[in-house]
């Protein structure tokens, strides 16, 4: 169950229509209290000029005049967010589309007209709404006048925002918080680091299948280590977050035991899976889309080491974050006894995800094997396991070797092998210091 809630959420955040449609229920409620109020006998009695005061008709053409007003801008707000996701589709990837969609700023100013609409056309009904077709709701009219200039307000500051959004800093940025929070999410700091793996009894006496397809979204942890529990079994996993899974295909084995036919359904309806991966607790599709807009960067189309640049170095960032959090534990504990085991992706998982397919395409740039040196030489001394050290190393080398095929310039490729050997001095002198382990 919270998996799905989990779920939900996470489609409701990547939806466009969610915000908007809260904001739109809000401006109902507004409504019924201006209603309320315009039909009080209070405000009847003490009336000012602070609110409208004009009659049913000059009512009815203001009120005809904001709806309008508020649909044709809605029109321009969503046409321009349209063209908008067009050229960030062509420039950055398809896969960051859902970013832009989660904006919250965009959202907010497309609901803020659509509930100056709504909230206008109810007023609009309620005008001349009596025996003597002479009720004018002066306050609910106020009000919605107040709404109008504030929704007319927003589209200044929509203006700028689109502008710098579709920038590329502002593109990489938004891409890099969400790597940083699946970071957060699958890396806590709570000071444990329990790199050992748990012992498991040798070979499996029962297996869990998927029932459906698709990546593998979420995962009920939780209610997988319960059921272990009732069942006095130990789950592995052989699946995690972000792989695709085919009907049929292997999820997990069973140690200690077999399920029944309705416990291994159990199991395997507490993977979730959906057409889409999702940044929350995938850490390597997270890195991709870091990727994805360094490898577009690259292209011929756009020729821009640069941008390719800015993405090596911001995710040097978020891999000095993961080299400095304790290593979560795969192990999931009921009652102090093993009962599931999950992988997480390690910092040479990440590592990987993060500069094969930058290497791969930027193997003619010196700026880009530059750069993943250079980042290799500033990691150096962060990392403090045997693995991270080795996987700083092997790509050391390999971006190397890449440099050497890929550049033409006998100078292009001296200048990478001094950085090559920076490298390999920081790593070496980690090492010698006892940052590893």
């Amino acid at each position: 169950m919270r998996a799905r809630v989990v779920e939900i959420y996470q489609f409701a955040r990547s939806s466009f229509w969610f915000l908007p449609a809260v904001m739109m229920l809000v401006g109902v409620l507004l409504f019924v209290v201006t209603l309320a109020v315009d039909k009080s006998a209070y405000l009847r009695a003490n009336s000012t000029t602070l609110f409208y005061s004009g009659g049913a008709t000059n009512a009815i053409n203001l009120l005809q005049t904001l709806t309008g007003a508020m649909v044709a801008i809605a029109a321009v707000v969503f046409s321009t967010l349209m063209l908008v996701l067009t050229l960030a589709t062509s420039q950055f990837g398809h896969r960051l589309i859902r970013s832009f969609m989660r904006d919250r700023a965009n959202q907010a100013v497309l609901g803020i007209f659509l509930t100056t609409f709504v909230y206008c056309m109810l007023v609009f009904h309620m005008v001349g709404n009596d025996p003597s077709n002479q009720f004018v709701p002066g306050f609910s009219i106020t009000v919605g006048f107040g709404l109008a200039l504030f929704a007319t307000g927003t589209l200044i500051y929509f203006t700028h925002h689109m502008a710098s959004l579709i920038a590329a800093p502002e593109v990489l940025e938004t891409v890099a918080v969400e790597l940083d929070a699946a970071i957060d999410n699958l890396y806590p700091d709570d000071g444990s680091d329990d790199a050992s793996p748990p012992a498991l009894e040798a070979g499996a006496q029962d297996e869990i299948r998927a029932q459906g397809g698709g990546y593998v979204q979420a995962v009920d942890i939780r209610k997988l280590t319960a059921l272990a529990a009732h069942q006095d079994v130990v789950i592995e996993s052989r699946v995690g977050y972000g792989e695709y899974v085919l009907p049929g295909n292997l999820l997990a084995v069973v140690h200690g035991g077999a399920l029944g036919d309705d416990a291994t359904a159990l199991a395997s309806g507490y993977y979730l899976f959906g057409n889409n991966r999702l940044t929350g607790h995938d850490l390597l599709f997270a890195t991709n889309q870091v990727a994805e807009i360094a490898v577009r960067a690259l292209s011929p189309a756009l020729n821009d080491p640069f941008t390719a640049v800015d993405c090596i170095n911001r995710m040097g960032l978020s891999l000095a974050r993961l080299a400095r959090r304790p290593l979560p534990s795969e192990a999931h504990y009921h009652d102090d006894r093993l009962r599931l085991v999950f992988p997480v992706p390690g910092f040479d998982a990440m590592l990987d995800a993060a500069f094969i397919p930058i290497r791969n395409y930027g193997r003619t740039s010196v700026l880009t094997s530059r750069e993943m040196l250079r980042v290799i030489t500033k990691l150096a001394p962060l990392v403090r396991r045997e693995t991270e050290w080795a996987a700083l190393r092997s790509h050391a080398h390999t971006i190397r070797e890449a440099a050497r095929n890929g550049l033409s310039e006998e100078n292009d490729k001296a200048r990478i092998e001094t950085f090559y050997e920076h490298a390999i001095e920081a790593l070496n002198t980690a090492r010698g210091h006892g940052s590893t382990s």
